[in-house]
Order: structure tokens, then C-alpha cells, then sequence
């Protein structure tokens, strides 16, 4: 049975089939990145030299923290454009051998928001006043869930204007912006952010207007591709490093680092795909104090370190085709699992209407907060 679900010489196969969207995105405009976004530490190790399309990117680990980041990326209008011109998922489908459509980030959806209703259940009142906002929401389709299964008032926000005209199109109040720059009074008593977190530009504001947006008492989803169990199935890090995630978190780092910005854990959970740790968070008093994790920092640099190793040994294994063969399989199934329930689901979902509020447009500012990604 293969190590790794990608082999190295699979990389360089994906990378190739990338070259041509790499191109483009080397004449995008770039910044160096010398501090930790959330703890400003200088301190980190450098844990890639590049990401997995095979642009000159790296990422870093504080050692203070523990949060993983780009060192090198693109500036706020240079993701501006990565997402507003679809260079986001041309170069992620060319990586992944795979055509994506409207039609795939719904079906997706259906099935995460379903499990997401279940891990939400007994935590979230059933109130027919309250109100959720769906941070990067995509096309609305996990909002939609949420909203029938405790009657809130749903709000999508997201960048993409072809995902909001989907959310609205099936009767959600959606609208065209980015936590950062999207002006309201409004104070909501849920709100999601779902697989977006590795999207944010600036993980610590984005997450401080979060708390600003919750209702006393409110309550704040949010879940993390864990970046080691990423390397344990996944291969090295320049396997799924990539220029779209700024950020990664992970298990054993993730709770203080959510402290340090004002939120306290109420539930946490694996169940919502692979490799994904959610967590449900309700705000407090930030408390930045980081000394406990230094330990399972070095710790987690050991690790990287091993995992390099023997993801190196692999390549030098033959990728026989029964590997190909093997890996897949595992894709195949792991689609078959989040598509098939979902298409009767989402055809139901986008058939039954619920009244609410007209959307209220805000300018069409691409912004990095994009959800619900491969």
C-alpha cells in the first residue's frame, strides 16, 4: 500500500500540467511576508521552498505559535486578481487532473452542510430571529442547510460573483464583498467559516471582526485543514502547500492561537472530511499566551522532518500501477461519498424556497476569503 497519496514523481506531473497557469501568475504582484500574523514574531523555520504548482512561495512555521504561513505570496490586489480573473480554479483543476463547475462546489456542499447540521445540533438554539452569516458561502448551498435546520435568517457573503447569483438564485439573502472590507450594523448570532480559514489574507482581523459581528452569546464555526495530517496522507509539504492558503493551523496549535484572538472552545470534531478538525468557538477576553506550545512546535518540526524523509524514500519506490491504481481509488471513493448523496439532496434544496430578506449589493471586491475548496 503506498506511503502517500502523491508520489513525487505524480508532483512533477501535476506541476507540468500547471506550467501554463504558473506563468501567468509569476507577473502577479508579490510581497514578502517577515512576521506572524498573529503573535508578530519574527521566529520561524522554513518548512517549503516552493508550493505544489511550482511557484516560488514559501511557507514557514513560527516557533512562537505555531502558525504556518506564507512567506512569500501575492499582494492583496495580486489576489485580487488570482481569484476575480478564475486563476484560482483553473490552476487548482489543472493540478487535480479535474474539470470543477458550479454544479461540483454545490454538490459538495450539500453533503458537508449536512454533516454540519448534525455536529451544530444541541449547540445552536432552534430561534426563528436569529441570524446566521456564512463567510465565504460560495453558492449558499451548507447556508441553506444550517438556516432549515434551526430557522435562522441566512446571510451569504462571498467574493464570487456567480456563487453569490447561485445563493440568491435559491432564495438567500447574498451578497458581493469580503469580511474586510464589508460595512454593516448588523450582529448575527452563528457564523460560519467554512474550509476558508487558509484563504484569509489577515487572519487575525478577519478573525477580530468576526467577534466584533457576533450577538453576545453567539457563536462562531470554523474549520482547519490540520497542515500535519495533511503531511501524514498527503506526502511533503511542497505537495499541497499552495499560493491560495496564506495560513495553515493545526490540531495541537489551533486552540491557542484562537485564544489569542478572542474565542474560547465550546465543541470540536473530525468528522467533517479528511483531514479537517472544526471547531465551535464562542467569544471571551483574548489571551495571548503561547509558552505551553513550544514544546509541540519542536515537536512538530521533528515530525515534518521525518515525514520529509520518508516521503523522499518514497520516490525512490516505483510508481507501479498498482500505486496509480490504489490512489485513484481512493479519490474515486472519496468523491463517490461527497457527491452521490448529494445531487438528490441539492436538487431538493434548490427546489424549496425560504422567504428573506432582498439582498443589499455591495461593491464586487475580489477578495482571498473563498470557501469550500480543493
Amino acid at each position: 500500500m503506498p506511503k502517500f497519496l502523491i508520489h513525487p514523481a505524480d508532483l512533477q506531473n501535476r506541476r507540468k500540467r500547471c506550467e501554463p497557469e504558473v506563468g501567468r501568475l509569476r507577473k502577479l504582484q508579490r510581497e514578502l511576508v517577515t512576521s506572524c500574523n498573529v503573535c508578530s514574531s519574527p521566529r520561524h523555520v522554513l518548512v517549503t521552498d516552493d508550493d505544489r504548482y511550482g511557484l516560488p512561495f514559501r511557507s514557514a512555521l513560527c516557533l512562537d505559535c505555531g502558525l504556518l504561513y506564507l512567506v512569500d505570496r501575492f499582494t492583496f490586489s495580486g489576489y485580487s486578481e488570482f481569484y476575480g480573473s478564475g486563476s484560482y480554479r483553473t490552476v487548482s483543476c489543472q493540478f487535480n487532473g479535474v474539470a470543477h463547475s458550479l454544479a461540483h462546489v454545490q454538490a459538495d456542499q450539500v453533503s458537508y452542510g449536512r454533516i454540519l447540521t448534525r455536529v451544530l445540533s444541541g449547540f445552536v438554539p432552534r430561534q426563528r430571529q436569529g441570524k446566521l452569516l456564512d463567510v465565504g458561502g460560495s453558492a449558499g448551498i451548507i447556508t441553506r442547510e444550517v438556516v432549515k435546520e434551526f430557522g435562522l435568517q441566512g446571510t451569504v457573503l462571498d467574493p464570487a460573483t456567480d456563487e453569490v447569483a447561485a445563493a440568491r438564485a435559491a432564495g438567500l439573502e447574498a451578497i458581493v464583498g469580503s469580511l474586510e472590507d464589508w460595512q454593516t450594523d448588523q450582529k448575527f448570532d452563528l457564523i460560519l467559516l467554512c474550509r476558508s480559514i487558509e484563504h484569509l489574507f489577515d487572519l487575525r482581523f478577519s478573525l477580530a471582526r468576526i467577534r466584533s459581528l457576533l450577538n453576545p452569546g453567539g457563536l462562531f464555526y470554523v474549520d482547519i485543514a490540520d497542515f500535519m495530517e495533511m503531511c501524514r496522507m498527503v506526502g511533503a509539504p511542497k505537495t499541497f502547500a499552495k499560493a491560495d492558503h496564506c495560513y495553515w493551523l493545526t490540531q495541537s496549535t489551533a486552540l491557542d492561537i484562537f485564544r489569542a484572538v478572542g474565542f474560547s472552545l465550546v465543541s470540536m470534531n473530525i468528522v467533517s472530511g479528511f483531514g479537517y478538525v472544526g471547531f465551535l468557538l464562542r467569544p471571551c477576553e483574548p489571551v495571548a499566551a503561547f509558552a505551553s506550545s513550544t514544546t509541540r512546535i519542536l515537536d512538530q518540526v521533528e515530525e515534518i522532518q521525518s515525514l520529509e524523509r520518508e516521503w523522499t524514500d518514497f520516490g525512490a519506490t516505483s510508481q507501479g500501477p498498482a500505486d496509480w491504481l490504489h490512489r485513484k481509488a481512493y479519490r474515486v471513493k472519496r468523491n463517490m461519498l461527497r457527491l452521490l448523496p448529494a445531487r438528490k439532496k441539492q436538487s431538493e434544496l434548490l427546489a424549496s424556497a425560504v422567504p428573506v430578506v432582498p439582498a443589499v449589493p455591495v461593491p464586487a471586491i475580489p477578495n482571498p476569503s473563498k470557501a469550500h475548496n480543493g
